[in-house]
């Protein structure tokens, strides 16, 4: 995507992985520069991924979208969305201590917003599922919805919960399985059907950033056929979230992007290959802070609801929805 192509505010909602209203609060504040095209606001990806960039940490403590809006842009070395703490239900200040949900997946989104609805305050911390995983160990994080496939045992997300957050005392519970692959341009002209495909000359790579579901997938994926990453075209690129990625796809500036079937659905001109079924999990540490919480998130993914919104974001299994599929 060209920096001075318009987006609008649906599309920076799922950029940003917020509520379009939210969007236009920023808009009216100023915090994201926009436009207006006759009577429709718009926005240029280099003006959102500025707003990104002008995240900061104050010490040792992540802010809120609210803080930001507060606080002058520096020119210090700017960085990314995986440090935004976000106010799921209001994007105001945080009362209290927050049970605070990273990860990238819409279902963080509706998790955190539902919790709020309860009464019971929640934030999301936006970043890869990976990087989400590693916080959770670090205390950084109380939750992580999380999509890492471990090729060695042809399994997502244990393997890692084991590894990454040795000792600690989790709850890994089922959330929905869905497919990831490739996603292309209409009719695939470089009929890309295979994980070799990738390491055809002449195709394109429009790859994600390191720790996030996708960039793990297709790493694992290159290393069990024993490539070299290096020698596709593109691999050293890097999206921080799938909208960016598979833009660049159907603008031509890339063959092939990796994700899931919603992060297609999203965006004209492109089609969805699917190659590998995956699992997208919740991950809840337990703790005296946790456990009331954790009994509130049983009852959300128990409602008929859950059901609905899960699903609702694009074809997917949501048979084994709540079910807890690891404990320690």
């Amino acid at each position: 995507m060209r920096s001075d192509e318009f987006m609008n505010a649906e599309e920076v909602a799922r950029y940003l992985h917020v509520g379009k209203n939210a969007v236009y609060k920023l808009a009216k504040t100023g915090a994201i520069a926009s436009y207006h095209v006759g009577r429709k606001i718009r926005f240029t990806i280099e003006d959102v991924e500025a707003y990104v960039s002008s995240t900061r940490r104050v010490g040792e403590k992540a802010v809120s979208h609210a803080e930001l809006l507060s606080m002058p842009i520096q020119s210090e070395q700017p960085l990314d969305d995986s440090q935004i703490l976000v106010d799921a239900a209001s994007f105001g200040a945080i009362e209290g201590d927050p049970f605070v949900i990273a990860g990238t997946d819409e279902a963080a989104d509706f998790l955190a917003s539902s919790l709020n609805a309860q009464g019971a305050p929640a934030a999301r911390l936006l970043q890869g599922s990976y990087t989400a995983l590693v916080n959770l160990y670090a205390g950084e994080a109380d939750a992580a919805v999380i999509n890492l496939y471990d090729q060695a045992s042809n399994s997502w997300n244990i393997p890692y919960v084991r590894n990454l957050a040795p000792g600690a005392s989790v709850v890994v519970i089922r959330l929905f399985g869905r497919k990831q692959g490739f996603i292309v341009q209409d009719r695939n002209p470089k009929h890309l059907t295979t994980w070799g495909g990738l390491l055809r000359e002449g195709v394109r790579l429009s790859n994600r950033t390191k720790g996030s579901g996708s960039r793990v997938l297709l790493d694992e994926k290159l290393r069990a056929l024993e490539a070299r990453s290096e020698t596709i075209e593109g691999y050293s690129s890097q999206a921080d979230v799938g909208s960016v990625a598979v833009r660049r796809v159907a603008n031509g500036l890339a063959d092939v992007a990796i994700g899931h079937e919603r992060e297609a659905m999203h965006v004209p001109g492109v089609e969805f290959i699917p190659l590998q079924a995956e699992w997208v999990d919740l991950v809840v540490r337990k703790t005296e802070k946790t456990r009331p919480v954790i009994r509130k998130l049983h009852d959300i993914l128990a409602s008929d609801i859950a059901r609905s919104e899960l699903t609702a974001f694009a074809p997917c299994d949501a048979s084994n929805l709540g079910a807890v599929v690891y404990e320690s």
